[in-house]
């Protein structure tokens, strides 16, 4: 059973490049890489995590800097600049703004939009503009795949999503008998949300993961 954790589980003592680089070799391991369909990883701008992708991955997929973060940290410095209900509606259109320059269809749309933005509101939040200005290149990387849909991956805001239902889901069950119990239920929320995104009714999903089961072990 010691042995089965220690494969199934792994806690890092730090966001050091050496702790990712674990992390990612485990999944090149697996068969996550480039030959096997993989195109982009999308991340937040953890150095660490960055320097790990280089040395296990190269260049042979592509690095998509997480849009819905660099949003986040806009409008952090968004609210400390520009404070009060006085300036609520100015807020909420700087914000409106910045998330339509990531709605731009091509690259090079997006940066005009992003010089616009600029101009407009550095008098008044130059440390938000400054923000977004900075590492926006690394922003653009899913423009670069160009038969997928882009709002699928261009952030990690789904998978942000996806561990908020399941915190909520392991608070309900407080606690699991076995390893395979919180697999399953990890597994079937999963699922959940897919067919929700998907917009497949919850219903036929799991009448799909019967038959598929049913075939597996008849």
């Amino acid at each position: 059973m010691a042995d089965a954790r220690s494969r199934e589980q792994q806690v890092a003592n730090s966001e050091e490049h050496t702790q990712w680089e674990l992390l990612l070799n485990r999944l090149w391991e697996r068969g996550v890489r480039a030959e096997r369909g993989l195109k982009m990883i999308v991340r937040d701008g953890s150095g660490g995590l960055g320097e790990a992708l280089a040395l296990v991955y190269g260049k042979s997929i592509l690095d998509q800097w997480c849009v819905f973060h660099k949003l986040h940290n806009v409008a952090e410095k968004v609210r400390s600049e520009l404070k009060g209900k006085e300036n609520r509606e100015r807020r909420k259109q700087i914000m409106e703004q910045a998330a339509l320059i990531y709605r731009a269809p091509q690259a090079e749309q997006a940066r005009e939009r992003l010089s616009a933005w600029a101009q407009q509101w550095y008098p008044q939040a130059p440390h938000a503009v400054a923000t977004l200005e900075r590492d926006f290149e690394q922003t653009l990387i899913s423009y670069q795949l160009d038969d997928v849909t882009r709002q699928w991956i261009r952030t990690t805001s789904l998978l942000e999503r996806t561990k908020r239902e399941l915190r909520r889901k392991f608070r309900q069950a407080v606690t699991f008998g076995c390893y395979v119990g919180a697999n399953v239920a990890v597994f079937l929320q999963v699922q959940r949300l897919h067919a929700f995104w998907t917009n497949v009714a919850w219903w036929q999903a799991s009448h799909d993961l019967y038959v598929v089961l049913a075939d597996l072990h008849p």
